[in-house]
């Protein structure tokens, strides 16, 4: 019996391709470093990509991630490198202003809600997902959100997802009777019983 599912929300739930190429073609307006267009967009995507890999495998930590992409995105084009930190922190912000479902994905979380213990879980900014969620609506349907920067470590990393399963095995035991058809819940959860998206 499925009685837990972890819900990453970039690029599962929500479109981050979307977000993100608002927020660049805007900031790049803002702040008024030239025009923007799909061939950067493309460039900086893979930049990004090759920082978030490295995070994954331990070689960066996040502040390396968030700010040294842009810098290395900005040395190729030859814009301010100096611009790069407040280029960050105002994207993080940016990230949440487009919100844009994948699919039916929206129908499906509230769907499940009340049926079983659905979590975000995402490595994402804290600034960048607390919008994405309340602009979603999302925050609403979740019953558990498992950020990073709040759970201490890195998603994917094992500890994130034992931090995860620890608290969902809490929520379980304290709410369980509140979900629909499930019977009272004493025990930790399985991997059988969890379900990642």
């Amino acid at each position: 019996m499925i009685r837990v599912i972890l819900w990453d929300i970039d690029n599962t739930i929500l479109s981050f391709d979307a977000a993100e190429r608002a927020a660049l073609y805007k900031e790049f307006e803002e702040f008024e470093l030239g025009e923007f267009n799909d061939e950067m967009l493309q460039c900086y995507m893979g930049i990004n990509r090759k920082y978030w890999q490295a995070l994954e495998r331990g070689e960066l930590t996040k502040p390396e991630v968030l700010v040294g992409r842009f810098e290395e995105f900005f040395k190729l084009y030859n814009l301010p490198l100096e611009k790069a930190p407040a280029f960050n922190e105002r994207y993080q912000v940016l990230l949440g202003d487009t919100i844009c479902f994948h699919d039916d994905a929206y129908n499906i979380v509230k769907g499940l809600k009340g049926k079983v213990l659905q979590c975000a879980a995402s490595n994402g900014t804290k600034v960048a997902q607390d919008k994405k969620l309340k602009n979603s609506g999302l925050d609403q349907l979740f019953e558990l959100i498992f950020i990073s920067e709040d759970v201490g470590v890195e998603k994917p990393g094992k500890a994130f997802f034992d931090k995860a399963l620890n608290d969902a095995s809490v929520w379980l035991r304290e709410n369980e009777a509140s979900l629909d058809g499930m019977e009272t819940y004493l025990g930790e959860l399985k991997m059988s019983e969890v379900i990642i998206v």
